[in-house]
């Protein structure tokens, strides 16, 4: 009895795993270099196209600084912040200064 619910589980699962390795779409020829589609908001200016400046320069300026919580929003060229404006700049480190890991931007209060 062991043996044959062993079996029937080992072909169960085999079979399971045959079917879910073969693809039902072809494969996309890769585009050539002239033919990449145009992204809603491709002609706005990324996060670094964005003017960079110091956490203290933003303050100093009487922005707010907002860090980004992992998901790489701020990052996004249709990122606003809270109050539905645009960041003016993305923070980079001070000279010698501890580096913002997810990254941070100047938003206007």
């Amino acid at each position: 009895m062991f043996m044959q619910r062993s079996l029937s589980t080992l072909l169960f699962c085999s079979l399971a795993l045959a079917a879910c390795s073969k693809s039902g779409a072809p494969a996309e020829a890769p585009a050539e270099p002239g033919d990449s589609p145009v992204l809603p908001g491709a002609d706005e200016p990324s996060s670094a196209e964005r003017p960079s400046l110091t956490a203290e320069e933003c303050t100093d300026g009487g922005g707010e600084v907002i860090g980004d919580i992992g998901d790489g929003a701020i990052h996004r060229p249709d990122y606003l912040c809270a109050s539905g404006a645009k960041p003016t700049g993305s923070i980079r480190a001070p000279e010698g200064g501890p580096i913002a890991i997810e990254g941070q931007v100047c938003c206007p209060k």
